[in-house]
C-alpha cells in the first residue's frame, strides 16, 4: 500500500507514468521534461504557456530547472521496484514454504534457491543464469535447444542446429553475448550521435524561441509607437477642428443675433401698421359726418421699413483659419515622425523639372503631372532634356529614407522609379531601365515588369493600372514599390548600392500620364 502511495506521488500528471527526468517550474508544480515540452510547443501559438496542474499562465516560456531531489528519488524508487521484481521468482522445489530462486536452469526449465542449486547437475548441457520467469522462450521453438547465436542480417536468434540449416548456413552468426556487445556499442555510438542533434535541435528551438520573443517584442514596441503617434495627431486635430468650429460659431452668433435684433424691430413696426389700420378702418365705419370730423385729423404718414444689411459669413477668414490648422497639423505630423522615431521623408515636395522634359511632354502648372501629347512643346534647348519620352524630378536624394506615391493612367506606356543624372539623354540605352544606372516599375499591355539593366522580370498582370507607392532607403540600397489600393500590396524591390545622387525618373508613350502625389 505504502508503495502504490509512492507511486501516485512520483507519477507525472500529464503522461500518468514515474517522472522521467523531472523538472520544476516556479510555481512548484513537477513534470516530466519531455512531457511539458511537448505541451509547450502546442501552446506556443497562444504565445502563453501555462502549467497544466494550477493553470498559472507565463507570459514568456519559463526555462526548465531539474529536480534533482526528485531525480533521486525516482531512481531510488525505480531500483527498489526492480529488485522487489526480481524476489517474486520463488524456488520450483520449495512447494510447502517458497523461497526466493537464485538460479534458473534453462535445460530444466526450473528454477533453485541457495540450497537446491548445490544438488543441481554441473553438466555443461546445463546452462543456469539469473532468475527468469519464463525460461522456454530462450530456446529455439523448432529445435528445444538454447539459443545462442544470432544473425545480423536477418536479425534472427538461432539454436546450434539453426545455424546447421540450408536458410543461415552461409550466414555470419555470432554468440549472443559478442552480437549483444556489438549492437549495444552501435546502440551508444547511436546515442552519442542523438544526444549531439538533440543539442543542436534544443540550441535551435531555443534560438528560434528568443527569435520570436524579440519579434513579438518588437512588433508591441511598433505599435505602440504607431498608436502614439496617431493619438498625438488625433487629439490635435480635434482641437484644431474645433478652433475652425469655434470660429464659424462666433460669426454664427454675431451675425444671427444682428438678425435677431432687425426682426424684433420689423416686428415692432408690423404691429404698429396693423393698429393704425384697424383704427382708420374704425373711422371710416362712422356715419354722422359730424362725428367723423368731430375726432380729428387721422395721421396718414407711412412710416418707412427700416432698411437691413446682413452680414455674409468672412468665410476668407474661416479660410484663412481653417490652412492655418492645416499647417499646425502638418507641423504636429512632422514633430510626431521625429518623437516616435519614424524618420521618412514623404518628399511631398517633389516636382518635375522643366529642363529634363522631352517636348511632347505636357507639364502641368504646379509641375506634378506629366502628359504624353503628340503636340511638341517650344522650350529652349537645355543639356539635361530627354530626346527620348522621359521627365526627371528636381528633388536631389543622397541619402537617408524616402517615399513618394504616383497616380498613374490605365492606357498607353508608362514607368516609374529612379536614375542617376549622367543618364544618357537619347536612344534606347537612355530608357529606364535599359541601362545600369536605372531602376523603375513598367505599366505595358496590362503588366507589372521590373527593369534594370535591360533585365525584365515580370511583376503581375493587373486589369487596371495601379497607383504606385515608392520606398526609398538610399544607404541600405533598397527600392521597393507598392501597389496603393484598400490594402498596400508589396510588387517588387531592388537591392543596390547607390553611388550617385539619386532622382526620380518617369516614362510616358501613347497619350499616358503620370501624377506625383501631394
Amino acid at each position: 500500500m505504502a508503495s502504490s502511495g509512492l507511486s501516485g506521488e512520483l507519477s507525472c500528471s500529464i503522461c500518468l507514468s514515474i517522472y522521467t527526468n523531472p523538472v520544476m517550474l516556479t510555481c512548484g508544480h513537477n513534470f516530466c521534461e519531455v512531457c511539458i515540452t511537448n505541451l509547450w510547443i502546442r501552446q506556443r501559438s497562444s504565445g502563453i504557456y501555462s502549467c497544466p496542474e494550477c493553470r498559472v499562465e507565463f507570459k514568456t516560456r519559463p526555462v526548465l530547472q531539474k529536480n534533482l531531489k526528485l531525480c533521486n528519488i525516482v531512481e531510488h524508487y525505480r531500483s527498489t521496484q526492480e529488485k522487489t521484481e526480481k524476489t517474486e521468482i520463488f524456488c520450483t522445489y520449495c512447494v510447502p514454504s517458497p523461497v526466493p530462486a537464485v538460479k534458473t536452469c534453462l535445460r530444466c526449465e526450473a528454477s533453485f534457491c541457495e540450497i537446491h542449486v548445490k544438488n543441481h547437475s554441473k553438466s555443461t548441457s546445463h546452462t543456469l543464469i539469473e532468475p527468469y520467469n519464463s525460461p522456454e522462450d530462450r530456446k529455439c521453438p523448432i529445435h528445444n535447444e538454447l539459443l545462442k547465436y544470432f544473425c545480423a542480417r536477418d536479425y534472427s536468434l538461432l539454436c546450434t542446429s539453426c545455424t546447421m540449416d540450408w536458410k543461415h548456413k552461409d550466414l555470419e552468426t555470432e554468440l549472443l553475448n559478442e552480437a549483444s556487445e556489438k549492437e549495444k556499442t552501435r546502440l551508444k555510438e547511436f546515442i552519442q550521435q542523438l544526444s549531439s542533434n538533440t543539442e543542436a535541435a534544443e540550441k535551435k528551438f531555443w534560438s528560434l524561441e528568443e527569435d520570436r520573443n524579440n519579434f513579438q517584442h518588437k512588433s508591441f514596441g511598433l505599435k505602440e509607437r504607431v498608436t502614439s503617434l496617431f493619438g498625438d495627431i488625433r487629439s490635435e486635430l480635434n482641437d484644431l477642428e474645433n478652433k475652425v468650429i469655434a470660429e464659424i460659431t462666433k460669426q454664427e452668433t454675431r451675425i444671427s443675433a444682428s438678425y435677431s435684433t432687425y426682426t424684433q424691430k420689423l416686428d415692432k413696426q408690423i404691429q404698429d401698421m396693423h393698429k393704425t389700420k384697424r383704427h382708420i378702418e374704425e373711422a371710416c365705419e362712422i356715419t354722422d359726418p359730424l362725428v367723423f370730423l368731430k375726432q380729428g385729423a387721422i395721421k396718414t404718414d407711412l412710416e418707412q421699413v427700416s432698411p437691413f444689411c446682413a452680414e455674409n459669413l468672412n468665410t476668407q477668414l474661416i479660410t484663412v483659419t481653417l490652412m492655418s490648422a492645416l499647417y499646425k497639423l502638418s507641423e504636429v505630423i512632422l514633430e510626431g515622425k521625429k518623437k516616435y522615431d519614424f524618420n521618412l521623408e514623404d518628399s511631398t515636395d517633389m516636382i518635375l523639372n522643366v529642363n529634363t522634359a522631352n517636348n511632347y511632354i505636357a507639364l502641368s502648372h504646379d509641375l506634378k503631372k506629366a502628359t504624353d501629347t503628340d503636340k511638341e512643346k517650344s522650350r529652349p534647348h537645355h543639356p539635361e532634356r530627354f530626346i527620348t519620352q522621359q521627365v526627371l524630378s528636381t528633388k536631389r536624394i543622397i541619402s537617408g529614407e524616402h517615399y513618394w506615391e504616383v497616380k498613374t493612367s490605365d492606357f498607353g506606356e508608362w514607368s516609374v522609379g529612379v536614375t542617376y543624372n549622367n543618364v544618357k539623354r537619347k536612344g534606347d540605352n537612355s530608357l529606364l531601365g535599359a541601362n545600369p544606372k536605372s531602376w523603375c516599375l513598367t505599366w505595358h499591355d496590362e503588366e507589372l515588369t521590373a527593369d534594370h539593366d535591360d533585365e525584365r522580370d515580370d511583376v503581375i498582370s493587373f486589369v487596371s493600372s495601379p497607383d504606385i507607392g515608392i520606398y526609398l532607403d538610399y544607404d541600405y540600397g533598397v527600392l521597393s514599390f507598392y501597389e496603393l489600393s484598400d490594402s498596400v500590396q508589396h510588387l517588387y524591390t531592388f537591392w543596390a548600392d547607390f553611388i550617385r545622387p539619386l532622382y526620380a525618373g518617369f516614362y510616358i508613350n501613347d497619350e499616358a500620364w503620370i501624377k506625383i502625389a501631394k
